[in-house]
This record gives C-alpha cells, sequence and structure tokens, in this order.
C-alpha cells in the first residue's frame, strides 16, 4: 500500500460520505467528522506485514456512550446488542469508560478498490445507527450520550442528510436477496480451501474450519435471513467452540478493534441457543459479485487469529 492508495481511498469515503467542509477535520492519516452530535473518525493503522503481505488497516469508528461502567452487566448488554449486528460493533474502552460502533478493512495492493466500497458502506450505517440509538442506549446503560463538536464551529445545530441513509438500505432490501444460490453452491469449490468440509443448501453455505481437536468451528452464510430493519441481504456466522462468556466477546471485539487480521465487519457476540460466535449482516444494496469469496476468507483468517489470542500457544 501507497500513500497515494491511502490518499484515494479516503477522498473516496469523503466524497461518498458528501462530507461538508465546515465539519470536517483533517488530521494526517485519517479524519474526524460531525454528522451530528457524535463524533465519526476514519483513520489508517501503521502498515504491516500480515501473513508475508503488506498491509494496512483502515478504522472506522463513531462515539455512542461515555461514562459507562466496566461490568458484568455490561458485557452481557452488549454482547446481545451485537447478535443483529450489521457491518460494525458495539465495543466498550474500559480506560475511557466509553462505547462506540466500531468496523475496519485491511486493505492490500490486491483488494482496496473492494476494501474502500465496504469502508464506505460501513461508515454510512454506523453513523446512521449511532445517532439514532445513542439517547436510548444511554438510558439503558445508565451512562451518557457521548456528544462533541468540531474543534473551531462547536456543535453541529442540525444534522448531515447523511443520518437518514437507512432508507436506502431498507428499500433495497426489500427485494429478494442478491446474494444467490447458485454463488453460495459456487462457494464450495472454493481453492484454495479455506474449511475442512463444505455443503451448500439452497440459500445457506455450511462449512467447518479446523479450531480444536475433535470440535471444529462452524462458518454459515445464509441468504435467507431478513434483518429487522434492511431487509434481505446476507447473513454470516462464525462459531467457534469456546465457552459462551460475554465477557470474552467483549474481549475479543475490543481487541479486534486494535489489530485485527481480517475485516472487522461485524461482532463477537453470544446467542443463547448458537454460543459465541462472530455476526455479521451484509445488506443487499453492499452486494458485490467478489463479496462472498472476500468475506469467506476473512473468516477463515478470524477463525485462526481468535484461536491464537484465546488458546497462546
Amino acid at each position: 500500500m501507497t500513500g497515494e492508495i491511502e490518499a484515494e481511498v479516503l477522498n473516496f469515503i469523503i466524497d461518498r460520505l458528501q462530507i461538508e467542509d465546515e465539519w470536517f477535520d483533517g488530521r494526517g492519516r485519517g479524519f474526524t467528522w460531525w454528522a451530528g452530535a457524535l463524533a465519526q473518525r476514519v483513520s489508517f493503522s501503521a502498515p504491516r506485514d500480515l501473513h508475508g503481505v503488506r498491509a494496512v488497516t483502515l478504522h472506522v469508528e463513531t462515539d455512542l456512550l461515555a461514562g459507562v461502567s466496566a461490568t458484568g452487566a455490561t458485557w452481557q448488554r452488549l454482547a446481545a446488542m451485537n447478535r443483529l449486528a450489521t457491518l460494525s460493533a458495539y465495543v466498550a474502552d474500559v480506560a475511557a469508560a466509553t462505547v462506540c460502533l466500531h468496523a475496519s478493512v485491511t486493505l492490500t495492493e490486491a483488494n482496496w478498490p473492494l476494501a474502500r466500497v465496504l469502508a464506505v458502506h460501513a461508515a454510512a450505517l454506523q453513523v446512521a445507527d449511532a445517532h439514532a440509538e445513542a439517547a436510548e442506549l444511554a438510558r439503558i446503560f445508565g451512562a451518557r450520550v457521548h456528544a462533541t463538536g468540531h474543534p473551531s464551529r462547536g456543535a453541529r445545530p442540525h444534522p448531515d442528510e447523511m443520518l437518514g441513509v437507512i432508507e436506502v438500505y431498507q428499500q433495497r432490501g426489500q427485494e429478494p436477496s442478491p446474494f444467490t444460490t447458485e454463488a453460495l453452491a459456487n462457494l464450495v469449490h472454493l481453492e484454495p480451501r479455506p474449511w475442512v468440509m463444505a455443503a451448500n443448501e439452497p440459500d445457506r453455505l455450511v462449512a467447518d474450519l479446523t479450531f480444536a481437536a475433535g470440535q471444529p468451528a462452524r462458518l454459515e452464510l445464509d441468504a435467507s435471513v431478513v434483518h429487522p430493519a434492511l431487509g434481505s441481504g446476507l447473513q454470516l456466522r462464525l462459531l467457534i467452540p469456546v465457552e459462551p462468556d460475554a465477557a470474552i466477546a467483549q474481549r475479543l471485539n475490543a481487541n479486534e478493534a486494535v489489530q485485527p487480521d481480517a475485516h472487522q465487519l461485524g461482532a463477537w457476540c453470544v446467542d443463547e441457543e448458537r454460543g459465541l460466535g462472530f455476526a455479521t449482516f451484509v445488506p443487499a444494496a453492499t452486494h458485490n459479485p467478489e463479496l462472498m469469496r472476500a468475506l469467506v476468507y476473512h473468516s477463515a483468517g478470524r477463525n485462526e487469529w481468535a484461536r491464537a489470542l484465546l488458546f497462546p500457544q
């Protein structure tokens, strides 16, 4: 990744989000902007070698709550909320006593054109969700809305039109999922194989990934799922054979928010019936012919990352 590509990616996001100069604060290899009372930050991490490939991670984060207690009840609420994750995770920063919505994409020389589009979708959904939910979540958590203002212009008096972007995703979600049965079936034949075994059903793919002896992780892709807010799309779940503990889910989300090995598009969560896993819902409007393949490989990478973090050798 070069500085020129990084600049092109940032400019692409700024253009697609239609960010106004007066509510923009550019700093180094990233920027902060205010669509309303909550700041959203978009920034690159330091370049690194990732499995022999030069990579850089682009983080997208929107402030949500401040004054959040680091308690078991907090982890349980976050783990439950993250079950309906779209492209971001609710993550607590214990030291700062805050909760934010966080997503990231890991870019290389090969994948940056698709990754920058995913970053736009994550940023748009994230900033809209944060502003829609902050007041009610502050009440539930016994916290306060993490409102800030532009460093020179102060608080934004009128919200940006981007906060209504959910309607665009909802309209597209009224149509059948563009992630077709045929495309899911073709994934079974991926090379190199990211799984031990895989099988497809109508609208679904289920695969076993190596995790522990006699205890595989399970990857599920399901295009029949209808999200309660966004409609059609693709549900991904990576289920790992680990105790379904909300504190572990928070630990995984917090670590991925710092240094992920894959796109962090979704969230670690706890499902009472399915256990501990990573959930993503990809809205229909984000469809790209290469997207499912990319997400499968990133899910396999996340599985290896989680195993190494939880069970270091």
